[in-house]
């Protein structure tokens, strides 16, 4: 018996728009979401900081994002430098509209403080969640973290219920994970978000990451996990900032051997002093 064809009128339209138009539309997304971050192949530099990030997505357009921000340039925040690592829940098109909206609501909060405050609030989060709230769908949500980099080794931040960053110190490991909930979910929070505050020595190596990379697993089902990053990241600290990335997604596509990513993957590497 042959298989019944799909109306085509029903399946090249969608909400009066032709199919084409939409697939367009999508690229065009997936384009936009890629200015909004740093050019993998540009050499990003900040005082006597190696750094290097990357996100690589499942689909054409994904939910995650990062980016190193030139306060100083950008918005007059002398030796400073922003770290944002964010992850929108969902895939593709609608967590790609989520991020760009996260992107817009944290330049106009570091403007906004820029000029009033001039340092990480907690005020900062308070006003990017009341903006995610509004753009966000029912059951959609954003983490998120974005600290200040001073070129003397302070970082100020501020984790929204993202997967903490650590921080590889010469005797130990150092969670990010001061802040708060996720940003989007509800429109107001009980307590204000709360700012974190470490030094970072020479050597010390700070790694962000998303779930797409210790959730990936292998084809018995097992997950690389949060313990395997760490060990591989110590291991190998001796490594400058883009040779750590580039070891840690071999060994993560290598772990999951043949399968493929059922997540966007985020990665960024910040060491602190010039390596050789």
């Amino acid at each position: 018996m042959s298989k019944k064809h799909p109306d085509k009128t029903k399946t090249t339209h969608l909400l009066g728009i032709p199919l084409q138009e939409l697939e367009e539309e999508f690229v065009l997304v997936a384009a936009m979401q890629r200015r909004l971050m740093p050019d993998p192949e540009r050499a990003e530099s900040f005082g006597d900081y190696d750094m290097y990030g990357q996100t690589v997505p499942t689909a054409v357009a994904g939910g995650d994002y990062f980016d190193f921000i030139d306060l100083e340039g950008r918005f007059d925040l002398k030796d400073k430098m922003g770290v944002a690592v964010a992850d929108a829940s969902g895939h593709a098109l609608a967590a790609a509209m989520l991020i760009r909206d996260f992107n817009t609501a944290l330049y106009m909060g570091i403007s906004f403080q820029s000029y009033y405050e001039r340092d990480t609030t907690s005020l900062l989060f308070t006003k990017m969640n009341r903006r995610m709230f509004r753009s966000s769908q029912e059951n959609q949500f954003i983490s998120a973290f974005y600290g200040e980099l001073q070129k003397r080794g302070v970082l100020r931040y501020v984790n929204a219920g993202h997967l903490a960053p650590f921080v590889l110190k010469k005797e130990r490991v150092l969670e990010l994970d001061v802040g708060g909930p996720v940003l989007g979910a509800f429109h107001s929070f009980p307590k204000p978000f709360e700012v974190g505050e470490i030094h970072l020595d020479q050597g010390d190596i700070l790694v962000c990451y998303t779930d797409g990379i210790v959730e990936s697993a292998d084809p018995d089902d097992e997950e690389y996990g949060y313990t395997r990053l760490l060990n591989i990241a110590q291991e190998n600290r001796h490594l400058g900032a883009r040779a750590l990335f580039d070891l840690i997604m071999e060994d993560v596509a290598s772990f999951r051997a043949s399968g493929e990513p059922a997540d966007d993957q985020t990665l960024v590497v910040i060491k602190k002093g010039v390596t050789g």
